[in-house]
């Protein structure tokens, strides 16, 4: 099939591991010329190398932190001059700590709002406007699976993440018009790094006895029996970036393997 994304300019944030790099070598053997980003600059050198080796578009990354305005504008700055405007653009910035009300302190708020919304406020004031004029864009923000149903031990991504889709959602009306679509998705339990935090959690609140304890109790609760693979998620992430996608616009996507119990 083809998704209509080859010689695409395409951005990736948090592009260095998990559901960044899966989606920044999805889109390279895709054909698009992808520009990836990462706040910490130790992975970044080998996720670069393997984006380049999966395609032959163009391939451009740098260390960027989404919650730094400047920093933010010059790597965008890069990318158009490097690669050309922007067409494609992932939002994904990692995730807020755990803990309940009572753990997290003033601080911790002020930061998850400043890493998971106020960051895709920021890339979408930036990007947006040049694919509205354009009259092509494709935006797709990884939120979690906690946007549809709460999970214990973590109150900061219950309350944040439906805002950053709630972004999403309106922007998706204003831009509509323009050709431009805006989806999140939701991942559920992925084996990415990510996935330890909670983990350590539950086993620090005795709530299990080990690593192996916590997987097999989410293993025991996901109707397909075992937890996702980051690529699974990049695959939905790439056709909801393809010209295919076209009239999906302002959805919130679940990739769980069917742990949301809810009807919508």
């Amino acid at each position: 099939m083809d998704l209509g994304i080859g010689g695409r300019i395409a951005l990736v944030t948090a592009g260095s591991r998990g559901f960044g790099l899966a989606t920044a070598l999805e889109l390279a053997r895709e054909g698009a010329h992808v520009a990836l980003c990462a706040r910490g600059g130790d992975d970044l050198a080998s996720a670069t190398a393997a984006v380049q080796a999966a395609g032959k578009g163009r391939v451009l990354a740098g260390r960027v932190d989404v919650t730094d305005d400047a920093a933010v504008e010059r790597f965008i700055a890069d990318v158009e001059h490097g690669l050309g405007p922007i067409d494609l653009m992932l939002i994904n910035a990692g995730g807020p700590p755990t803990g309940t009300f009572d753990e997290v302190d003033l601080g911790q708020w002020e930061a998850a709002y400043r890493l998971t919304l106020e960051s895709a406020v920021r890339l979408c004031r930036r990007v947006l406007p040049g694919m509205r004029q354009r009259g092509y864009g494709r935006v797709v923000q990884v939120t979690s699976v906690t946007v549809k149903q709460h999970l214990n031990n973590l109150m900061l991504s219950n309350v944040i993440r439906p805002a950053a889709h709630s972004l999403i959602k309106q922007l998706a009306r204003e831009s509509a018009a323009d050709g431009v679509t805006l989806n999140s998705v939701a991942p559920g339990f992925h084996t990415t790094s990510a996935i330890d935090r909670i983990v350590d959690d539950r086993i620090a609140k005795g709530e299990a006895a080990d690593r192996a304890a916590v997987l097999a109790a989410w293993e025991e609760a996901i109707p397909a029996g075992r937890l996702g693979e980051p690529g699974e998620l990049a695959a939905l992430i790439t056709f909801l970036m393809s010209e295919r996608a076209g009239y999906i616009t302002g959805q919130c996507i679940a990739a769980d393997g069917g742990w949301v119990q809810g009807t919508f």
